[in-house]
């Protein structure tokens, strides 16, 4: 059964469901919140609507719902966690919800518009984790904001402000998990954490 993009698949038989939004370009990121599957990616076109590269669809029809922040043209969304009220957007964009926003971005899961809430990364954002009022925050960037935190990062998700957990990745951050005490990191690097002890320079 055909699905362009994105579809949905039976947790127990692995077949393919009648849930079908039709993306018309790649789709990077998922997040699930009550009947509503937030999807972001590279697409024009979703759920039977224009968006831009971000769009919440019903989990029962795959139809695109009204809620629209449209993302800056030709840029992509490759992270999103939800929150109660809110939904973190990462990526390569420098407009969201309406605002300038470089690359990481909240938005009111009601109205779609952007908060005033802005971290602004230096470069792109890969990955995205809530736990509770901490979002953990990977990509490519080596600063936040004014301040140095290279590819990985944990932002006060009620401020924006970088927490003191901020550990180098010597490269790019793409993945994020969660589990307890434990967050799990996967990316293009070869060393998290303090500076091995073989060298004296700060990683770039």
């Amino acid at each position: 059964m055909g699905r362009s993009n994105l579809g949905a698949v039976d947790a127990v038989s692995g077949s393919v469901t009648s849930w079908d939004p039709g993306a018309n370009a790649v789709v990077k990121a998922i997040a699930v919140s009550g009947s509503l599957v937030y999807a972001g990616g590279m697409f024009t076109s979703i759920g039977g609507q224009s968006r831009n590269s971000i769009a919440a669809l019903s989990a029962s029809t795959g139809l695109a719902t009204g809620w629209n922040p449209g993302a800056s043209a030709f840029s992509t969304v490759s992270a999103l966690a939800v929150g109660a009220t809110t939904v973190y957007a990462g990526g390569t964009f420098t407009n969201i919800g309406g605002q300038p926003r470089n690359r990481l971005a909240a938005l009111d899961a009601t109205t779609g518009l952007a908060t005033a809430w802005n971290p602004n990364p230096s470069a792109e954002v890969n990955a995205l984790v809530l736990d509770g009022s901490v979002l953990y925050t990977g990509g490519a960037f080596t600063m936040m904001g004014s301040q140095v935190c290279k590819r990985l990062v944990a932002i006060d998700a009620a401020t924006g402000n970088p927490t003191v957990f901020a550990p180098f990745a010597n490269g790019p951050v793409h993945a994020l998990a969660l589990s307890g005490s434990s967050l799990f990191v996967g990316g293009v690097f070869s060393g998290t954490g303090v500076r091995p002890a073989a060298t004296s320079r700060p990683w770039t």
